[in-house]
C-alpha cells in the first residue's frame, strides 16, 4: 500500500510522467522517440506493442548506454508497477520519460483483437 501512495504522489508531483492507451495511436515510429517494452524478454515474446524494443528491467541499469538521451522514452511493462520503477531509473538517470498507465494487459483488455 505504501508503493502505491508513493506511486501517486510521485505523478501528482511530476516525478513521473504517463501515457495513456489513447496516446498510443499518436506515438512516432519514426525513430524520433524511443519505445521500450521492459518485461522479461518472455513476456515480451508472449506479446508486445509494436515498435517497442525490449531491454528487460532487470539489466536496464547496466544497458543505459543503448538508449539516446535525446530521445524521450515511452516505456511499457505487463502492468505499470515495474514501468514506474523503469520511469525512475531512466528519469534519475537524465532521460525524459514516460510510463504506459495499465501496461500491456491494460492495452489486451481494451484492444484483443491487437494483441500479439
Amino acid at each position: 500500500m505504501n508503493i502505491v501512495g508513493f506511486a501517486i504522489e510521485n505523478v501528482l508531483k511530476g516525478k513521473v510522467k504517463n501515457f495513456h492507451w489513447h496516446d498510443l495511436e499518436t506515438l512516432p515510429h519514426d525513430g524520433s522517440v524511443t519505445l521500450l517494452d521492459i518485461r522479461t524478454a518472455q513476456e515480451n515474446e508472449n506479446g508486445h506493442l509494436d515498435g517497442f524494443i525490449n531491454i528487460p528491467l532487470d539489466s536496464l541499469r547496466e544497458r543505459l548506454a543503448e538508449l539516446d538521451k535525446e530521445k524521450p522514452i515511452y516505456e511499457t511493462c505487463m502492468v505499470g508497477a515495474r514501468g514506474y520503477t523503469a520511469a525512475r531509473i531512466l528519469m534519475q538517470n537524465g532521460f525524459d520519460t514516460y510510463n504506459f498507465n495499465g501496461g500491456y494487459l491494460h492495452y489486451c483488455s481494451i484492444f484483443p483483437s491487437r494483441a500479439k
